[in-house]
């Protein structure tokens, strides 16, 4: 049987928005995970220098023996995946997380051991909030290989689980959640539709600082703590089509 992508991510939005104990938010993403071939996930805060990887874990799914290896090593310093992770706004496989082997040994030593655990290939969704802060939502697994929409049905799936355990509050009834205006609409539309903030400017003649506004602002609106839980909310709450 298919899996439908697209409401599948809907339906553990859904499914999440019930629930408020860690363990349960862990329990249905890894679920999730499992029906597109992942079997380990961490969801986590990209430290800076002065914080150890381990003080910025929100949750994880990893085996212990590579958890103890990956922090006494303080691998996130060296970790391809970590270092494009606070590069790149778009979800990306690890195999796209370039280095060379032989002027950064420490780089090959952390994938190929990652891949002695089971994590051989693996998804990563940059999360990069509102206020400059960056996640990481992370998950690996033996041979997978997804089609566009799967990962996109993922980096949705990601966002939702990371804010969930960031913070929990109570969503606003959708009869007193505040409507947003025209142009709002016509900008989470547009950015549904994958148009850049650049792009969007020109098809509405407006400025690219005006288009950032209104996306900020449906965001708040939508208790949204960036553009790709924007475009979410927004179509759950019928403000654009889907």
């Amino acid at each position: 049987m298919t899996l439908d992508y697209g409401r599948d991510a809907f339906d553990f939005i859904d499914r999440i928005q019930l629930v408020s104990e860690p363990a349960e938010i862990i329990d249905l993403f890894h679920a999730a995970l499992k029906r597109y071939g992942y079997t380990t996930s961490i969801l986590t805060g990209l430290p800076d220098l002065t914080e150890r990887f381990e003080q910025k874990i929100l949750l994880k799914h990893w085996p212990e023996e590579w958890f103890r290896i990956y922090t006494q090593e303080n691998y996130i310093l060296d970790d391809p995946v970590g270092r494009l992770c606070r590069l790149s706004v778009e979800p990306f496989e690890w195999r796209e997380a370039r280095y060379d082997p032989d002027k950064q040994p420490r780089a090959s030593e952390i994938m190929n051991a990652a891949s002695a655990f089971g994590m051989k290939r693996g998804l990563c969704v940059p999360v990069h909030g509102l206020f400059g802060r960056d996640w990481c939502v992370s998950m690996g697994g033996e041979k997978i290989d997804l089609p566009p929409l799967a990962k996109a049905s993922l980096h949705l799936m990601s966002v939702y689980a990371l804010n969930k355990v960031r913070r929990d509050p109570e969503p606003l009834p959708l009869s007193a959640a505040r409507r947003l205006t025209s142009r709002e609409r016509e900008v989470i539309a547009w950015t549904a539709a994958g148009k850049s903030a650049w792009e969007v400017s020109c098809i509405l003649g407006i400025a690219k600082d005006t288009v950032n506004k209104h996306a900020a602002s449906a965001a708040r609106k939508l208790n949204a703590s960036n553009k790709t839980q924007a475009v979410a909310e927004a179509i759950r709450r019928h403000e654009i089509p889907w």
